[in-house]
């Protein structure tokens, strides 16, 4: 397979040319079986030529309630709209930044094409810095899960959180015995009736909460070792057309691969001035707290790069409400630096402590293999 080099790489060397779309008129309904029949994640909505937003299932679930008869134009997201002359590492890093998994290309702001994160998937064989990395470099490790016995109400959640991604199914002991999707997810909330189509997206929490993942999960996950590469992972997601795959070392799961790790290693080829940050998970409208997280980020990486240089920080919060208390924190961070990659994780009532925290623990591993390399250096001489 020859080789590209990725940075000389225009979205529309890539991109898919003629894609499906829709109009906003369409209602839900029609949206929904468009998905469904042509097996894909998103519908670019357009007028006149023209983007307008986005329909996806993760739009579609959050408002489960809505009238199936509804236009889409009411429930559609906003997207960032590419330039096709745009390069693909700074599309990558659109994409990341609005949390889509595709955007329509546009040229003179008539849509030209779609890019989705499969696309830039694809060409990751042929990318000489990406190709041989091995999954256990760069896999999400200690990953969440359900086990059968646990409701298609808690797997949908934990997805949400997760940007939508296939979820393992575990027993007792951490074994890897089934996975279940968007897809599984979607057949639950929604179930045209041959007669007469129901009027509403099935899945009020009642509804969900009587239904068990081990009931509707896929029995034969798709798994790699932690030894694969990139080519060999990319290669199995196209094949099977899946967006995750899960590690297993003697079936016990380990960790899990998505094209959402696959992105943030194109990310870190990108040459930029400071580190590219995400944060996942929080649904704070107030933008003071992400100011103030961000704040902590930023002067922690300044910190860490006296050390390394750090590339891709990304930081996932999991939101968990118990009864009569106040929210408590689960934070968990990947940070991808010129020489590694590093891991941690926290749980907190407080969320800024929890940050700073993690941040902290961070820092202490960076500067510890630091000194590590260092005393290599000075045994050698």
């Amino acid at each position: 397979m020859k080789a590209i080099a990725i940075d000389k790489l225009l979205v529309k060397d890539i991109m898919t040319q003629s894609p499906l779309t829709a109009d906003k008129g369409e209602t839900v309904s029609q949206m929904i079986s468009k998905m469904r029949k042509n097996k894909v994640r998103e519908i670019p909505i357009v007028e006149g030529g023209k983007p307008l937003g986005l329909i996806s299932y993760k739009a579609l679930l959050a408002r489960r309630n809505v009238p199936l008869t509804a236009k889409v134009e009411h429930i559609m997201i906003p997207c960032p709209n590419l330039e096709e002359d745009m390069s693909i590492l700074h599309a990558a890093e659109e994409l990341m930044l609005a949390g889509v998994r595709g955007a329509p290309v546009v040229r003179n702001r008539k849509m030209v094409g779609f890019l989705s994160r499969t696309d830039i998937v694809r060409i990751l064989p042929q990318v000489d810095e990406l190709k041989g990395r091995q999954v256990q470099d760069f896999m999400s490790k200690t990953p969440q899960s359900v086990t059968e016995k646990e409701t298609i109400r808690k797997a949908q959640i934990i997805m949400k959180g997760l940007d939508e991604k296939g979820l393992p199914v575990v027993d007792d002991i951490g074994l890897l015995i089934g996975a279940i999707g968007m897809t599984e997810i979607m057949d639950v909330m929604w179930s045209p009736k041959a007669s007469k189509p129901p009027n509403e997206i099935k899945g009020s929490d009642r509804e969900a909460a009587d239904i068990r993942v081990g009931s509707v999960m896929n029995r034969s996950p798709v798994y790699i070792s932690p030894t694969d590469t990139v080519e060999k992972a990319v290669s199995i997601m196209l094949k099977k057309n899946l967006s995750t795959l899960f590690v297993t070392d003697g079936n016990k799961l380990i960790g899990v691969v998505s094209q959402f790790d696959l992105m943030e290693q194109v990310i870190s080829l990108k040459p930029r001035e400071g580190v590219y940050v995400q944060i996942t998970g929080l649904d704070f409208d107030d933008p003071e707290v992400y100011d103030v997280l961000y704040e902590l980020i930023g002067k922690a990486m300044k910190r860490i790069d006296r050390f390394e240089s750090p590339r891709v920080f990304t930081l996932h919060a999991s939101v968990h409400h118990p009864e009569g208390l106040k929210s408590k924190y689960g934070l968990g961070a990947r940070l991808t630096t010129a020489k590694n990659m590093y891991y941690g994780k926290i749980v907190d009532w407080d969320l800024y402590k929890a940050a700073d925290e993690l941040l902290n623990t961070l820092e202490k591993n960076v500067k510890r293999d630091h000194e590590k390399r260092l005393d290599l250096v000075k045994k050698r001489k």
